[in-house]
């Protein structure tokens, strides 16, 4: 129904049909930039990212590049490559020069992913990029991913969130990314597992393989929490893992 309804939105065919959106940045420091890519799913939004970007205060600069289309009035993107066009540009004006490090949550990781291949193309690699549980398949961890997601949305307030734009937002990059598959990119690729199962509060023997993978090379860390609660209660422990792993190897100049 929603992909349905975003077909009636307003569309930008390229990247300059579309304003530029103003980065939100959490935190601040003189490290190379951690530049942010939430959810394509609604809610999105910066406030994902507002228990997690406090852990990097003083050391490097943690802001959110918006997806254009989640505000009402705004266009959504005709394809696939207007938007990753649009973010390319968007992470360039930030960078403004210098290195950084792309970091997604959930769906944002396609958008990184996109981003950097692109990038790479035109001779802009990043310093790294993370991927912070991001699923790339439909089978049965999607299916209890959907339904702790209908559950949240019925006791959260995140419900309050859900726009009659973000909600054909989400329809539109559903539609634009629905053949999207990972590209092989050059970049040192750090993949953050939750460690919970979606929904559940803690960790649980399951029969099957329930984890999201990445089919790219990659480092791993596993991390408390499950696939929401990784940047909400257990934010920490994932700003920390990224931390760890920045530090020890990959962006470790900025310090």
């Amino acid at each position: 129904m929603v992909m349905a309804a975003s077909r009636v939105r307003p569309v930008f065919e390229t990247a300059d049909e579309a304003p530029a959106q103003a980065p939100v940045t959490l935190a601040t420091g003189p490290g190379i930039p951690l530049l942010c890519f939430a959810p394509s799913m609604a809610p999105s939004g910066p406030h994902y990212f507002a228990r997690f970007a406090p852990v990097f205060a003083g050391e490097r600069d943690v802001t959110v590049l918006p997806h254009p289309g989640f505000a009402p009035g705004e266009a959504l993107p005709a394809t696939r490559d207007a938007v990753v066009r649009y973010q390319a540009e968007a992470v360039l004006r930030q960078a403004g020069g210098r290195p950084y490090v792309l970091l997604g949550y959930s769906s944002g990781g396609w958008m990184v992913n996109a981003v950097t291949a692109l990038l790479e193309k035109e001779g802009s690699t990043p310093a790294a990029t993370v991927l912070l549980d991001t699923y790339t398949a439909t089978n049965s961890f999607e299916a209890r991913l959907e339904a702790a997601l209908r559950e949240r949305l019925s006791t959260s307030k995140a419900f309050e969130l859900m726009t009659g734009a973000q909600l054909t937002g989400q329809g539109g990059y559903a539609r634009v990314f629905g053949d999207w598959e990972p590209e092989p990119v050059q970049a040192p690729t750090l993949y953050v597992h939750a460690t919970f199962p979606p929904g559940e509060s803690q960790a649980r023997e399951t029969e099957d393989h329930w984890q999201p993978t990445w089919p790219l090379p990659h480092e791993a860390a596993d991390v408390p929490g499950n696939h929401f609660t990784i940047m909400e209660d257990h934010s920490a422990s994932t700003a920390l893992a990224v931390r760890s792993w920045l530090d020890a190897g990959q962006g470790a100049d900025s310090r």
